[in-house]
C-alpha cells in the first residue's frame, strides 16, 4: 500500500481530510511525504521517500492534477526511478506493490526539513533557468536532486541509497 503523507498545504489543495498514521501501518519503503509550494505561481509538489530520502519535484500542476493525485505520483515515482537507473523490472514490482494509496499526515520532522532543503534547491535552479529565459528541464533538476550530499544516508546521496535499497530487496 503506497502511503502519500501530505502537509497540510497540500491536503488543502486535494481537499481531503487527512487520517492521523496508525503504527505499522504499511511499510516506509512505500512511504512518501509530499509538500505544495508555489513558483513564479505555478503549483509544484516535491515528494520524498521515508526510507531513502529519494525525492522529486512535480512541476506546473493543474486541478485536473490534484483530483487522480495518487495515480500522478504512481506514474511519476516508475519514470523517476526508471530515469535514476533502477531496473524497470524492479519498479514494475514496487508499482504494483503500491497499490491503493492512503493519505496521512506528516509524521518525521527530520524528513519536513530534509524536504525544505530540497524545494530551496529546486527553487533556486528554477530561479536560474527563469533569469536565463529558459523553461526548467525537470529531468535534470529530479536528477540533480538525488545527488544532493544528504549526510545520514548510508551511501549519502539519495539516488544511490534507492538504487541500494531496491538491490537489497532483491537480495532477500
Amino acid at each position: 500500500m503506497l502511503t502519500i503523507q501530505c502537509t497540510k498545504k497540500l491536503a488543502d489543495e486535494l481537499m481531503i481530510d487527512l487520517k492521523q498514521i496508525e503504527s505499522g501501518v504499511g511499510e516506509p519503503f512505500y512511504s512518501w511525504h509530499a509538500h505544495l509550494f508555489l513558483f513564479n505561481r505555478r503549483k509544484c509538489v516535491l515528494l520524498m521517500n521515508n526510507v531513502t530520502r529519494y525525492n522529486f519535484v512535480l512541476l506546473g500542476l493543474k486541478k485536473n492534477d490534484f483530483r487522480d493525485f495518487s495515480k500522478l505520483v504512481v506514474t511519476s515515482i516508475a519514470e523517476n526511478l526508471v530515469a535514476d537507473g533502477v531496473c524497470e523490472m524492479d519498479v514494475d514490482e514496487y508499482i504494483k506493490k503500491c497499490g491503493t494509496a492512503i493519505y496521512t499526515k506528516t509524521s518525521e520532522r527530520s524528513i519536513l526539513s530534509q524536504m525544505n532543503e530540497m524545494i530551496s534547491v529546486s527553487k533556486h535552479w528554477m530561479e536560474e533557468d527563469r533569469k536565463s529565459g529558459t523553461e526548467t528541464n525537470l529531468y535534470e533538476l529530479n536528477r540533480y536532486l538525488n545527488r544532493f550530499v544528504m549526510l545520514q544516508l548510508p551511501k549519502t546521496y539519495s539516488g544511490e541509497t534507492m538504487r541500494d535499497a531496491f538491490l537489497q530487496r532483491k537480495r532477500e
